[in-house]
C-alpha cells in the first residue's frame, strides 16, 4: 500500500469535514430529532438509495487512496445499485431528474475508476 500525502489530506478534508459537520448537528439534536434519524438511517429505502451511494463512493475513494483495487470493485457495484434505484425513484416524481442524476452518478463512477 502506498499512500500519497496529498492524497490523504484531500481524503481527509472531502470525508472529515462533512463528518464533522453531521456529528456536530446530531449532538445538537433533541431526543425525538435523533429517533427520527436514526428511524430514517434504517430504512431500507435510505440503504438503497443514499446509503450505497455514500458507501460505494467511501469505499472507491478508500480503494484510491491506499490503492487496493479491490475496494474500487466493491464500492463501483454499490454505486451502480443506488444509481439505478435512485433514478426509479424518482421516475414517478421528475423524468427528467430520473435521468439526470444517473448521469451524474456515472461520471463520478468513471472519475473513481480513472482517477
Amino acid at each position: 500500500m502506498n499512500i500519497d500525502i496529498d492524497s490523504l489530506v484531500t481524503f481527509l478534508f472531502m470525508w472529515g469535514t462533512p463528518f464533522t459537520m453531521m456529528l456536530i448537528a446530531y449532538l445538537k439534536m433533541s431526543k425525538d430529532d435523533k429517533n427520527d434519524v436514526k428511524k430514517t438511517f434504517k430504512s431500507a429505502h435510505f440503504i438503497l438509495t443514499f446509503g450505497f451511494l455514500v458507501t460505494g463512493y467511501f469505499l472507491s475513494s478508500l480503494g484510491n487512496l491506499l490503492t487496493f483495487e479491490i475496494m474500487k470493485l466493491i464500492g463501483v457495484p454499490l454505486m451502480i445499485i443506488a444509481g439505478i434505484t435512485i433514478s426509479v425513484d424518482f421516475w414517478k416524481e421528475n423524468k427528467v431528474k430520473s435521468i439526470l442524476l444517473p448521469m451524474l452518478i456515472l461520471v463520478a463512477i468513471f472519475i473513481v475508476i480513472f482517477e
